[in-house]
């Protein structure tokens, strides 16, 4: 450093010291200074992060005073160092070690690199790590030979180390450059696909949301929230226009995610962030991925939908964005090799996960599963570094980069070849694809090498729907264009030979060149002959050619050879011993509708889904399709598949299909080996969702009872941890409760599962009925379809037997319903009971609303009009939204428009026993008839949240209200239903004895019940021990 430069440093400080009033002043003045010095002798400059915040897992968050790059600055208010290493020094010093250490976790660099400095402008110490103890020099005064040396470590060691949180504070979609962007590239997208021309930014985005119909095609509530916030903040409409919206933040974090994987490229054949090109050449480099191939990558951005901004005629429009967007990241260091190896595998993984919003990746299903759970799950699947792996919905690649983990460590001669062989990833979401190459990439850039280039083995395909290999031996796969299906075939063989890529790569560049499909095939004639491809062979390729020329002169050629080549690559995969990953958990009502209709008969086929319709039929969970398809497809004979699951498969009805761990009705059996449970942890972020994992074996059938396990807090732990740093760490701290699980008795297996310890099972199996005919039938409440119509509040008597009514109209999520005051019948009128009205012996009808029921059996009455004229004319206000209803058109067809749903003459029982459908407990209570105003006594009648037994007489409703809340049953219902639907399988399910009043047991249990119902539900332990040891007695427990 120049002494005069080192000088003015010196002289500026001293001035800001004197004239600085407090440590936040000091901060600033003296951050301006330093900009200024570097500026003037040419050095990087990276703005700090104010107030930076740092978090550790389980600990409270840190706000570091100044990090540049490795040359951490904690300053202290002025002069308080006093000259001396006191107090305030030593405090200091302490705070610089401890923020060193947190940016070290999150950066990747080695502790002993970074430069610890405190300050209080009149006096300055440095310090080092020395192994994992700092060491600290004397408290000296600022003068030129400290200026030198603080100058000196910000040439050296200022830029910081790339991390996803850095970029996603520098470059994310929420900086000034993504409000920038990301509006334009909108508004770019919505231009070229309303116009009639066909250009290249209209093709890739329609092509885009066909593909990935399931990727854009439906809002739930969280995403259209977010598309309302963006919208304030970018100034766009993208609530008119969604997939454009998906499409331009895809493309914005795209190409982020590019520029990265060309700046962390070892030995990198140009520099991308070099200001004196123009900033187009520099994007196209890194776009057309020769970048990727100079380094020894060969597919790094094949399939690749997003580089269309680049030839868009908005151009000049995002020019100056991306510029600046480069200029930033110039103040970056992406020597990766700087990193620990652990955190290098993260990178990309990160970027993805913080620049795709949360509501997003929710929506589509998509957990961040981290790396922690990951080590464990492969380390339950008994998976080892000389095993293959697939995993067909691998996102950003966390399984993947695991078994690359383990490979490294287990092998000190390693190449990248090694390191990937056997290893598999597939995912639809292109996005998804780009991220999980770019964190290969990285992870095997010390392994990189020109003259023995690689492919990365993850494709963009759907694991759901992979291309097959028909009776001749050709895969063939149906592709849905825009110009219509196409279907295209490929010889086996031609799949399994080495210079596949390579020749649809050269079909894609000859496409390009418009050659005509004639010529193009006799130019890749020689290439197939000398694959050992037959005549018969080379005419099925000349039919996919000639199929994809004809898409190129219709204007839609785009990407097909790419993706066709994936496809194809994706069906095949050899079949692996094993499989691990976290399939995205969408139900299947939410899947978009055009999907869903084209992979139904697939999955029927599969034998995934419930042959139950009334309880959702194919309502299942789209994970247990893929987990069923992978087993078929990509799993080897005796193979293991590891998936982390919804723990709704395991208890809900409408995944009693799953249940059957049997494939292709019964010709591929499945063995579940175990199931872990983390519920208690909530590992994902963001959500308090059940996951599960799965362990299942090909070829094998499934005995009961299976391990399950589930984990907890750790014993002494006051809150539960939900982050680890390793997998040992998780199975040392948090606790395991080791439990099996078997189908509830009865049925043929599917049944949901009934979990707890074996001593547990032993009293379900005396709880549960196992093939006997139930006692009693399980009703459920009234389905309106339309609460705010027949929920009303009466407000005053009209003449004998009339009453008026106003409809609840701001209930329920239907709007548009208008408010209505009218007269009705008081014999249609009934006190409303709904699920926040149920509690453990106590039942309390709605103070306030009541339910119009205009029937007294399945249907409406057909004889309203005539007999109860008010009542109908009332109803007729809202006809046309009546008429609306998925209740009458599913399961009223040709019923009168005011008929309601699961109604019969069980809703107007004397007495009902309740439960609440949805609840984190089980519990029961009883109600008979109820006053309300303007119509008397009158029978209860509940709403649809709420299931019942209808009985005629008090003595058997409290002798089964106290059955059902005795804690031994709570129990075993809570082992099967826990905080999911209770619907009527807790009447079929159950050994529940008929009622006899001569059993004194029975007896018995009646009268605690009654007398607990009369305390309005005051139950102490006490009496709930009573009540079980009746009850175990009844049941010879």
């Amino acid at each position: 450093m120049t002494s005069s430069a080192c000088a003015s440093l010196v002289s500026a400080v001293l001035s800001a010291t004197e004239a600085s009033r407090n440590e936040a002043q000091l901060r600033h003045e003296l951050e301006n200074a330093l900009e200024q010095a570097c500026l003037a002798l040419s050095l990087p400059w990276t703005p700090f992060q104010l107030e930076r915040a740092l978090k550790a897992a389980g600990k409270p968050t840190k706000f570091a005073d100044v990090a540049h790059g490795a040359v951490i600055i904690e300053y202290e208010p002025p002069k308080s160092f006093s000259g001396r290493a006191g107090s305030k020094a030593n405090h200091a010093r302490r705070q610089a070690e401890e923020y060193a250490e947190l940016i070290s976790a999150e950066e990747g660099r080695a502790l002993q690199e970074y430069v610890l400095v405190a300050w209080d402008g009149a006096h300055i110490t440095f310090g080092r790590f020395e192994e994992a103890a700092a060491a600290w020099e004397d408290v000296v005064a600022f003068d030129a030979l400290s200026a030198g040396r603080l100058l000196a470590a910000l040439e050296n060691d200022g830029r910081p180390l790339v991390h996803p949180q850095l970029l996603q504070a520098l470059v994310g979609p929420d900086s000034a450059y993504g409000i920038s962007l990301i509006p334009e590239l909108y508004a770019s997208i919505c231009k070229a696909d309303a116009s009639p021309a066909t250009s290249k930014t209209k093709m890739l985005f329609a092509e885009w949301r066909r593909l990935f119909s399931q990727v854009v095609g439906f809002q739930p509530a969280q995403m259209k929230k977010l598309l309302s916030r963006q919208e304030i903040s970018h100034d766009q409409p993208y609530q008119e226009n969604p997939a454009a919206y998906l499409f331009a933040l895809n493309t914005y974090i795209a190409i982020i995610a590019k520029v990265v994987a060309a700046c962390a490229l070892p030995r990198a054949s140009q520099d991308i962030l070099q200001p004196r090109v123009p900033v187009a050449e520099r994007l196209r480099t890194v776009e057309t991925g020769e970048l990727f191939e100079h380094a020894g990558i060969l597919n790094m951005l094949s399939g690749d939908f997003f580089s269309w901004y680049l030839d868009d005629a908005d151009w000049p429009r995002y020019q100056s964005h991306l510029s600046a967007m480069l200029s930033r990241l110039g103040g970056v260091d992406f020597t990766v090799s700087k990193k620990h190896a652990d955190t290098t595998r993260d990178l990309f993984k990160g970027i993805y996960e913080r620049f795709i919003p949360r509501e997003v990746r929710h929506a589509l299903g998509e957990f961040y599963t981290p790396d922690w759970l990951a080590e464990h799950g492969m380390d339950l699947l008994g998976w080892e570094p000389t095993h293959p792996l697939t995993d067909p919905t691998c996102g950003s690649g966390t399984f993947l980069l695991e078994a690359i983990r383990r490979r490294r460590k287990a092998s000190n001669g390693a190449t990248a070849q090694s390191l990937l062989a056997g290893l598999h990833g597939i995912d639809l979401n292109p996005l998804a694809v780009l991220a999980a190459k770019g964190s290969l990439a990285v992870f095997l850039s010390p392994y990189l090498d020109p003259a023995h280039p690689i492919r990365l083995p993850v494709y963009l395909a759907d694991a759901i729907n992979p291309a097959a290999v028909d009776f001749f031996s050709n895969y063939s796969h149906i592709l849905h264009t825009e110009v219509g299906p196409r279907e295209f075939s490929v010889p086996q063989r031609m799949i399994a030979h080495p210079e596949f890529f390579r020749i649809f790569s050269k079909v894609r560049t000859l496409i390009d060149a418009d050659y005509p499909a004639a010529k193009l095939c006799s130019a890749i004639l020689p290439d197939l002959q000398c694959m050992g491809l037959d005549p018969s062979d080379i005419a099925i390729v000349s039919t996919t050619v000639a199929n994809l020329v004809e898409l190129h002169d219709q204007g839609w050629n785009g990407i097909w050879c790419s993706i066709l080549a994936d496809r194809f690559a994706a069906g095949a995969i050899p079949p692996s011993s094993h499989i691990c990953g976290n399939p995205p958990w969408v139900k299947w009502s939410n899947l978009p509708k055009d999907y869903a209709q084209s992979i139904q008969q697939h999955c029927r086929g599969l034998g995934v889904f419930s042959t139950d319709k009334w309880v959702g039929g194919i309502e299942s969970d789209i994970s247990t399709v893929i987990t069923y398809q992978a087993v078929k497809h990509y799993l080897a004979h005796d193979g293991r598949l590891g998936f982390f699951l919804p723990g709704s498969v395991f208890t809900t009805e409408s995944s009693a299909g799953f249940r059957r761990f049997s494939i292709d009705n019964g010709r591929l059996p499945c063995k579940v080996l175990l199931v872990e449970d983390y519920q208690d942890i909530r590992p994902f972020d963001g959500v308090s969702n059940h996951p599960t994992f799965l362990v299942m074996q090909r070829d094998a059938s499934t005995t009961f009872p299976v391990p399950y396990r589930s984990w907890a807090a750790g014993e002494g732990t006051s809150a539960i941890q939900r982050a680890y740093a390793s997998a040992e760490q998780f199975r040392r701290i948090a606790k395991r409760i080791d439990g099996v699980a078997v189908p509830v008795p009865g049925g043929d297996g599917t049944r949901p599962w009934l979990v707890g310890s074996v001593q547990d099972q032993a009293v379900f199996a005396k709880v549960f009925a196992a093939g006997a005919r139930p006692e009693y039938k399980a009703r459920k409440g009234i389905t309106t379809d339309r609460n705010g119509i027949f929920w009303v509040h009466a407000t005053g008597e009209a003449g004998p037997g009339l009453v008026t009514v106003q409809n609840a109209a701001d209930i329920g999520k239907t709007k548009g319903i208008p408010q209505v005051t009218a007269n009705v019948e008081s014999e249609h009128l009934f006190p409303l009971l709904r699920g926040r009205g149920v509690a453990p012996f106590n039942a309390v009808p709605e103070a306030e609303l009541r339910i119009l029921v205009p029937q007294r059996g399945m249907h409406g009455d057909p004889d309203l009009p005539a007999a109860f004229p008010n009542t109908f004319k009332f109803l007729s206000r809202f006809k046309n939204h009546l008429e609306q209803r998925s209740s009458l058109k599913r399961f009223q067809k040709g019923q009168a428009f005011y008929s309601l749903w699961s109604t019969g003459p069980y809703t107007f029982a004397p007495f009902k026993v309740l439960w609440r459908e949805m609840g984190n407990t089980f519990a029961a209570a009883y109600i008979g008839n109820a006053v309300i105003d303007y119509a008397g006594e009158k029978i209860a009648v509940p709403d649809h949240k709420l299931y019942f037994i209808p009985v005629e007489s008090e003595p058997e409703a409290a002798y089964l209200t106290g059955f059902l809340n005795a804690p031994t049953i709570a129990k075993a219902v809570s082992a099967y239903a826990a905080q999911l639907s209770l619907g009527a399988s807790v009447a079929e399910y159950l050994k529940i004895p008929k009622f006899n009043e001569a059993d004194e047991k029975m007896v018995a249990i009646g009268s605690i019940a009654r007398n607990l119902t009369a305390k309005a539900g005051n139950a102490s332990p006490s009496d709930l021990a009573l009540l079980d040891i009746q009850v175990r007695k009844l049941l010879a427990i």
